[in-house]
């Protein structure tokens, strides 16, 4: 009698291991699935993106996805930022986020691309590409951000009328920065000010700027992005030449100190946090099949003075903790 209970005892226990198995194995068939995420973008070491890199963690944790942030320098052509993607997609990424280092050339490229990955474009301008991909891009407003900047060097201290501008124009070959430049340009020009020089990165930013500026100086210089900012901060402390106001566009440490410091006037951050978690988003809801068609988007810009960089809204803007 003894040994028939332990008997069917042990039969109720292995049945019962037999059916918790059985009921892991069918909710784990139901875990969703986890997409894997590369992420190529321009000089990927630089701290300028780690606003981004937390939307990027923010979105992944919401949406059950990893992705992988993939190292670089300087992008120098969109031939060789398009062999990286392939190279990701081989290894085995569902999807792609890419800062397009160019805008001619990019729909052929992206046609190819978009047939064996979801693409998602970020501070970026691409020429048409084939409508079924539905390949969007999360942006600013560039023209928004070009009068907004303008406008803030209108209502500079400087006690001239017309005062003798410099600008940094950043990377040309991106429609979105012609466009952030256009749009400068028609309302300082509309204000009656005299523009000396206009500089595009060539990858000598430096050099360029001290040429122009020894052939004509200028009162005033606006950076439309990042590194050019820094290099200007640079120019002005290591020459003396405070005198000379800087406004500009970036988020890197060294210009938010420079703000901090007075060497820079005003300087218009992009919301690169919901930039990235946009991005992410959006690709979640193209490989999941959610949506059938992606709309672009548009995040937020700040322009920010020594003044208001310690309120609430912009502390969270220039040091965002991932919360």
């Amino acid at each position: 009698m003894k040994e028939n209970s332990i008997f069917t005892t042990g039969l109720f226990v292995v049945a019962l291991l037999l059916l918790f198995l059985s009921v892991g194995r069918l909710l784990g068939d139901n875990d969703p699935e986890r997409f894997k995420i590369s992420v190529v973008v321009d000089h990927s070491n630089s701290d300028v993106w780690s606003g981004f890199k937390m939307g990027l963690t923010a979105a992944g944790r919401a949406y059950n996805m990893e992705y992988n942030f993939v190292s670089t320098d300087r992008l120098v052509s969109i031939q060789q930022e398009n062999i990286s993607m392939q190279r990701e997609i081989q290894s085995g990424a569902d999807g792609i986020i890419a800062e397009l280092r160019a805008t001619e050339g990019t729909g052929s490229l992206l046609n190819a691309l978009g047939k064996n990955a979801e693409i998602m474009l970020v501070d970026s301008q691409k020429e048409t590409t084939e409508p079924g991909l539905n390949i969007s891009s999360v942006n600013v407003e560039e023209e928004a951000l070009g009068k907004a900047l303008a406008e803030q060097v209108l209502h500079s201290t400087l006690h001239k009328e017309k005062k003798r501008i410099g600008i940094l124009a950043g990377n040309q070959n991106k429609g979105n920065m012609q466009r952030r430049l256009h749009s400068l340009l028609s309302v300082l020009e509309a204000g009656g000010q005299e523009i000396a020089w206009v500089l595009p990165d060539r990858g000598k930013i430096q050099e360029d700027m001290v040429k122009a500026n020894h052939k004509r100086s200028v009162d005033l210089i606006v950076a439309l992005e990042n590194d050019s900012l820094e290099m200007a901060s640079r120019y002005l402390k290591e020459t003396g030449r405070r005198y000379v106001e800087l406004y500009g566009v970036g988020n890197s440490r060294e210009v938010v100190y420079a703000l901090d410091t007075g060497v820079i006037r005003c300087l218009a951050v992009i919301d690169q946090y919901t930039m990235a978690y946009y991005a992410m988003e959006d690709l979640w809801y193209k490989l999941s099949k959610k949506r059938k068609t992606i709309e672009d988007r548009v995040v937020n810009f700040y322009m920010v003075t020594g003044e208001n960089m310690y309120s609430e809204e912009i502390e969270r803007i220039l040091f965002p903790t991932g919360d």
